[in-house]
């Protein structure tokens, strides 16, 4: 899976981008844990709760679609991590 980062993720990351190996399907919420081992400071945008994901301040992106927690994503995506975009 490639996951792709814009600002200011790619400066947390050091990279613009990282490639990580699932076997099978898994939930978005499973991709986050497995950022986290990768990029340990990528934690600061997520808040738990019993090591349960309560809320986050990052949207991952497939193509045009925003992920939603309980989404699946496969080894042949390409993930793109965005900060949330707000507007006045």
């Amino acid at each position: 899976m490639q996951i792709r980062f814009f600002k200011p993720f790619d400066e947390l990351a050091e990279k613009g981008e990282i490639q990580l190996k699932v076997d099978k399907p898994i939930l978005v919420k499973e991709l986050f844990s497995l950022i986290e081992k990768q990029i340990p400071s990528f934690e600061r945008y997520v808040k738990k709760e019993n090591d349960e994901i309560q809320s986050f301040f990052v949207l991952f992106v497939r193509g045009d679609e925003i992920l939603k927690m309980d989404e699946c994503v496969r080894d042949d995506d390409v993930i793109k991590v965005l900060p949330p975009i707000s507007g006045g």
